[in-house]
């Protein structure tokens, strides 16, 4: 069974990231629990990590719904399974009110935001890279979430391991695209001696607060995928070619709080 990080757990609804597990090796950027398929690993390692991991949640693999991400602001509402091809191409947002239907987002730096509203039945799962973060697919999120009943003052918001401040470097125009996204905001961008530093965390909990989540329901990340390139994959730690933590949220159904890790 894959090792877990666990971000948020109720009765009606589980939240967590995985983590490569005592299977990861050194020097091999895919070992350890990889559910990713489109980043170099082989096929029969990812669908034996998913096999795993649809039995750790009780549930057929067919409803993990895992898309394939490219930094986009465009956003999926499931509302069947299984869910194969064109509608996961190119998502960076789900966005459900089924249940026993496990919304999956793969990160290795960015930030994996998990969302859930427990009065309206209602989750999300968004994959906020700093593009994704100065651009739409946030706002995108809580709207199709609302569009199903959500209310933003009733969204918990948890964001998974991903790259902190002081590991996340940046070129001078990435930090000019948040300067432009954020002027008001001070501790976003983050100047000093070489180049900027850009603060994720704080940047996607402005863009959540702006679309109604009270700041006291965001968790922020609580570890660095960066500083712990053996517990969470990382790009910069590992290179692009390399396996991917999986964020995951999910609402239980009839019998979901007797599952037990």
């Amino acid at each position: 069974m894959p090792k877990i990080k666990l971000l948020a757990e109720a009765e009606s609804f589980i939240a967590f990231s995985t983590e490569r597990g005592p299977a990861a090796t050194a020097g091999d950027p895919y070992s350890g629990f990889n559910a990713c398929h489109y980043t170099g690993d082989s096929g029969e390692h990812v669908a034996g990590c998913r096999t795993e991991l649809a039995d750790l949640l009780g549930i057929s693999a067919e409803r993990l719904v895992i898309p394939r991400q490219t930094h986009s602001d465009r956003v999926a509402v499931i509302d069947s399974v299984p869910v194969r091809g064109e509608p996961v191409e190119g998502i960076d947002a789900l966005v459900t009110k089924m249940h026993d239907v496990a919304l999956c987002i793969n990160t290795a730096d960015c930030v994996p935001v998990l969302l859930h509203d427990s009065e309206a039945g209602v989750a999300a799962a968004a994959h906020c890279g700093w593009r994704g973060t100065v651009n739409d697919l946030l706002p995108k999120t809580l709207a199709a979430m609302e569009r199903l009943g959500a209310h933003p003052k009733n969204i918990r918001a948890y964001m998974g391991p991903s790259i902190c401040r002081d590991c996340f470097e940046v070129g001078e125009d990435v930090a000019s695209v948040f300067r432009e996204a954020f002027p008001e905001e001070e501790g976003i961008v983050i100047d000093g001696a070489g180049k900027p530093h850009v603060d994720l965390g704080r940047a996607i909990a402005c863009r959540l607060m702006h679309g109604g989540v009270r700041k006291e329901n965001i968790t922020k990340p609580a570890e660095c995928s960066r500083c712990n390139p053996q517990r969470f994959f990382s790009a910069r730690a590992l290179g692009i070619e390399s396996g991917r933590t999986l964020s995951v949220v999910m609402i239980r159904g009839a019998g979901g709080a007797e599952r037990r890790r």
